[in-house]
């Protein structure tokens, strides 16, 4: 079970409260309904999870259902579009990880953005901290990162390959940084 802080609650709390605010001028309380969490990714990665682990914290404390739409495709700009596009009231918003904004700058500089990454939305809270692992074979000689990359680096005869959840996600961008900085060769599949 996720253990949200109790300030970290409180602020996703009050944030969440603060998006309805002009609504309080007309005596409704927030939220009236249910809250629409949109995970522009499949259902079961990582982001999926967290989002639904929140969603339960959320319904619990707030007393509403907070329902996790998972809308993935083209990289998260299908759901990130739909959260943009949604009314401004606090009842519908992203779970997104940390490719979001590197990802939506991409699309912009490529004038393919459909949506402005500045003005479209507003930061609430960093939900969790997520490790990145390096795994191997047990057969590769190496039993740590350093000795992978000098293997790599002293024998250009070697053949690797390394996965990632797809092209543009953060392991991918990883992966082609430590293949830039490093001087090494990697196929990413």
């Amino acid at each position: 079970m996720l253990h949200i802080g109790k300030p970290a609650r409180v602020c996703l709390v009050l944030v969440l409260a603060a998006s309805g605010l002009p609504q309080a001028a007309h005596a409704q309380a927030y939220p009236t309904r249910p809250i629409r969490i949109i995970v522009p990714f499949p259902a079961g990665g990582t982001t999926d999870i967290i989002a639904r682990l929140v969603a339960q914290r959320m319904s619990e404390t707030l007393g509403q259902p907070a329902v996790v739409e998972n809308r993935g495709g083209a990289g998260g700009s299908i759901g990130a579009d739909a959260v943009a596009k949604a009314a401004p009231d606090g009842y519908t918003i992203l779970m997104h990880n940390i490719t979001f904004p590197l990802a939506s700058v991409a699309l912009a500089q490529a004038n393919r953005a459909p949506y402005n990454i500045d003005t479209d939305f507003a930061g609430i809270s960093i939900a969790a901290n997520v490790p990145l692992v390096i795994t191997a074979h047990p057969s590769v000689p190496a039993g740590n990162l350093r000795e992978f990359v000098t293997l790599l680096q002293k024998d250009r005869t070697l053949k690797y390959n390394y996965g990632s959840t797809g092209p543009g996600s953060y392991m991918n961008i990883v992966g082609e940084v430590m293949k830039r900085d490093e001087k090494i060769d990697m196929a990413h599949i």
